[in-house]
């Protein structure tokens, strides 16, 4: 019995291990089974860190008006796996990408144009890097050797082949539409958006786990659909983004500035060691430009991460883990809105209102501009298209005890928004071939003769350094002949005058004894040739450095150019050669000796080579370096070692002479130094640069650095950056020397015992005995209509707050300029009397 029940044990036992070893067999392969599907899935599965970038941060007006902003958006990114590189990947890839542009245009979305390749009008092909054709050769050059690298194309050897031997950008244009497999039936308009991808692809192919964006700010709709045909669409996706908006349009638009893409290489480097990526938006020009390292939150510091896993296709499984990324700072500016936008609306409207009488003015005197011989020499068919009329104009209102600037205008101005994703070539080409250079900053980047506007200068100059008094009396005499003995290399052999004398009008017969104040009361010319006289120009010079006038304001934005006084060095300076001076001039001069020597051949009946006559007429030209008024024995001598022209038949056809003259226009002498005391050319001078120094005139002699940002504060409204004045120096003068100035320029205004015809302008206007200014025309040439207009003012009198200053090129006079000027000032002092009028309490208020 027990033997049996032992058999049946070990047959159970025997059993029950069958079944545990086939179990385990099962688990075996079930387990391999699954270790191979894991690690099928996670070959298939790949963990990525994207970099996430800030929001750009806003520029906001003194009140905290927001002027620049980003606003949230989506973009649609392509990525392509890298490890796909065949033929048959890039026909696949190129379908998927011809799906979802069919997609994004469906809703009236946009794809990138980035293409370098472009098409003219005539069929062929060239390059296009965003540059002018002229001028930029070099650089053209450096971009498109670059680019050839990058696309993996021809480019000529290291060795240095000719560029000729490169393929052509139409055989490039052929090859890659066949490399990326763009069907033969499509357009070139629709193989460009096909191509501007694909060249993204392969110029960021070094980073190729980033996405690039094909689509920016598209709407709900193509978010939609791109979502739920995320399985047929490998590699692309949808991700929150954001885009600039200007919300004013063309309002303050030279000083915000705008944003564009990465184009320069040099600077490619430079943001790339902070952080950036090349398709990464920078500020182009204005705040944006200059404020960049604030604004952006590309830059690494403020740049978060994400690490996501993504499948084979790109599409991301699931986000591992997150950063968040900082936002950028926010800029706030000195300017105030409201009155930025009265400022740009009144010169607007001066301008127009100009270039209206400068028409009327030459309908009624046609004849005589017909008859000027300047004009006749330009290119036109008429007068009134050879002419050169108002168009344009600039304006600053600055605090005069900080230099911050409260408003600042530009006209014509363009809208911001235009650049916001990359401008059209039809809008950049219409902006950038006005005539009247909208793009242009003529507040800090335009300079002209300032005319009257510079007396003041003289003026305090003259009374501290001594050379006149508040009290002395000077005659005016019409003409200042003292000098007219230098009348061979005067205008028409005429010794300068009053305006009073040389219009006709008899005005300069009532200058009569007339003061420092009286002077530039009736804008007396004769009164300051002779300070200037007494100064000599140095110290004319000196004093014009002192004002701030020949050095940068230091203003927070690009491209400020710096003004001029004229002197020796403004007219040859000898240590340079004719094409690194400060004018033209020198230039105009040798063509004009150039072509002097080639007519003298011609009377000898002898033809010169070109280089001979260009390196003859660069020597003669350098003589002005000598400082010597008369040049005849110099002069014939390079004649006759130079062109074998002999020293007796130089003199006899007063060829000596003529050059001579020629090059007294590079030659200073003391007439020049008369008239440079009231401002004429070669001294110019920008609107910004003007209004530091009416701000010190009027505030006691302290010039600031102009300001136009007031502080930097991040998102959570803590200042990272607080502006402060400036003192870029202090002047030392006399009181009674700044008082004698403030009051001639409140003269100017409202004294109706002058003669000039700004005080008609101010005539029954309520303000006209709260403020000072001074008209300046500044002369350009011979025709009357295209001189330059000048105002600059203070406010109020008693206690000055703001300097006003207003430029119209070719705006014809002085007077012409003040209407700017008059209505900004009313605005400010209007704001005044209304913040007056709403803290001071009602009449036995208090007792209540």
């Amino acid at each position: 019995m027990l033997k049996k029940l032992r058999s049946r044990f070990l047959i159970i036992f025997v059993l029950i291990s069958v079944m545990f070893l086939a179990a385990g067999a099962q688990l075996s392969n079930l387990t391999m089974a699954q270790s191979d599907e894991l690690t099928v899935q996670s070959e298939d599965r790949k963990v990525r860190t994207l970099p996430v970038k800030g929001s750009r941060g806003q520029i906001l007006d003194i009140t905290g008006i927001p002027l620049a902003y980003d606003q949230s958006t989506y973009d649609v990114e392509f990525t392509r796996d890298p490890s796909k590189n065949t033929t048959t990947d890039k026909a696949y890839y190129t379908d998927v990408l011809i799906r979802t542009i069919s997609l994004i245009e469906e809703n009236d979305g946009e794809i990138i144009d980035t293409f370098n390749i472009v098409r003219g009008e005539d069929g062929t092909f060239s390059f296009d890097f965003g540059l002018p054709s002229v001028g930029y050769e070099e650089a053209m050059a450096k971009r498109e050797l670059n680019w050839r690298k990058n696309m993996q194309v021809s480019v000529a050897t290291e060795e240095g082949a000719d560029a000729s031997y490169r393929v052509g950008a139409d055989a490039l244009y052929r090859d890659l539409r066949n490399r990326y497999r763009i069907p033969e039936e499509y357009s070139y308009e629709q193989a460009r958006k096909l191509l501007s991808v694909w060249q993204e692809i392969q110029l960021n192919s070094y980073k190729a786990y980033i996405p690039i964006t094909i689509a920016e700010n598209v709407p709900m709709e193509t978010v939609a659909v791109i979502e739920a045909r995320s399985d047929e669409l490998e590699g692309v996706s949808v991700v929150e983004s954001s885009t600039r908006i200007y919300p004013k349009d063309d309002v303050a638009a030279h000083i915000i500035g705008y944003t564009g893409k990465i184009v320069d290489e040099d600077r490619l480097a430079e943001y790339e060691a902070k952080g950036y990526d090349q398709s990464d938006t920078v500020g182009v020009t204005g705040i944006e430009n200059t404020f960049e390292s604030f604004l952006t939150g590309n830059s690494e510091e403020r740049q978060g991460e994400r690490v996501v896993e993504v499948n084979s296709r790109g599409k991301v499984i699931q986000e591992v883990s997150s950063t968040p990324a900082a936002a950028g700072n926010n800029v706030m500016l000195t300017l105030d809105l409201q009155m930025q936008m009265t400022l740009e609306q009144a010169l607007a409207d001066n301008v127009a209102a100009i270039r209206r009488f400068q028409l009327g003015k030459y309908e009624d005197e046609k004849e005589d501009y017909d008859k000027i011989e300047s004009l006749k020499k330009r290119q036109g068919d008429t007068t009134l298209e050879k002419l050169h009329l108002a168009q344009s104009g600039a304006a600053v209102v600055m605090d005069v005890h900080t230099g911050n600037v409260l408003a600042m205008a530009s006209y014509p101005s363009f809208d911001l928004n235009l650049f916001v994703g990359g401008i059209s070539t039809e809008d950049y080409d219409m902006l950038n071939n006005d005539p009247a250079s909208p793009l242009f900053n003529k507040a800090i980047s335009s300079k002209g003769t300032p005319g009257s506007v510079f007396k003041m200068v003289t003026g305090i100059a003259g009374l501290t350094e001594g050379v006149i008094t508040t009290d002395e009396k000077i005659d005016d005499q019409g003409e200042y002949d003292k000098y007219i003995n230098e009348s061979y290399i005067n205008d028409g052999g005429r010794a300068p005058a009053c305006w009073g004398y040389t219009d006709g009008s008899g005005a300069w017969m009532t200058h009569v004894d007339q003061t420092i104040v009286q002077a530039l009361r009736d804008s007396c010319n004769y009164f300051f040739y002779e300070v200037s006289d007494r100064l000599k120009i140095d110290r004319i010079v000196d004093w014009s450095d002192r004002f701030g006038l020949m050095t940068k304001t230091n203003i927070e934005l690009p491209a400020e150019v710096t003004g001029q006084v004229g002197n020796q060095v403004v007219l040859y300076d000898s240590t340079k050669s004719i094409e690194e001076q400060k004018t033209y001039k020198p230039q105009i001069v040798r063509d004009a000796i150039a072509g002097m020597l080639k007519t003298y051949g011609e009377e000898r009946g002898v033809t010169y080579e070109q280089e001979l006559v260009d390196e003859t007429a660069t020597e003669l030209v350098e003589l002005a370096g000598l400082g010597k008024q008369s040049l005849g024995e110099e002069i014939r001598t390079i004649l006759a070692d130079k062109m074998e022209i002999p020293e007796t038949i130089a003199r006899r056809n007063t060829w000596d002479n003529a050059i001579n003259q020629a090059l007294s226009e590079l030659i200073w002498n003391s007439t020049k130094t008369l008239t440079t005391g009231i401002g004429t050319e070669p001294t110019l001078l920008t609107p910004i640069a003007m209004a530091r120094y009416v701000s010190a005139v009027v505030n006691g002699g302290y010039v600031y650095d102009a300001h136009i940002v007031d502080s930097v504060v991040d998102s959570n409204g803590n200042v990272v950056q607080e502006v402060e004045p400036v003192t870029w120096h202090k002047i030392e003068a006399p009181e009674e020397a700044f008082a004698a100035i403030k009051q001639g320029m409140r003269d100017v205004v409202s004294n109706e015992d002058g003669i000039t015809s700004t005080v008609s302008e101010f005539k029954d206007w309520k303000y006209k005995d709260d403020i000072g200014g001074k008209t300046g025309t500044g002369k350009v040439n011979d025709v009357d209509l295209e001189n330059n207009a000048w105002f600059v003012a203070f406010a109020p009198y008693e206690e000055p707050e703001i300097a006003v200053v207003v430029y119209i090129p070719n705006g014809l006079g002085g007077s012409h300029a003040i209407s700017t000027a008059r209505e900004i000032i009313e605005y400010y002092l209007d704001g005044k009397e209304e913040a007056t009028a709403e803290t001071v309490p009602e009449v036995n208020s208090l007792l209540a």
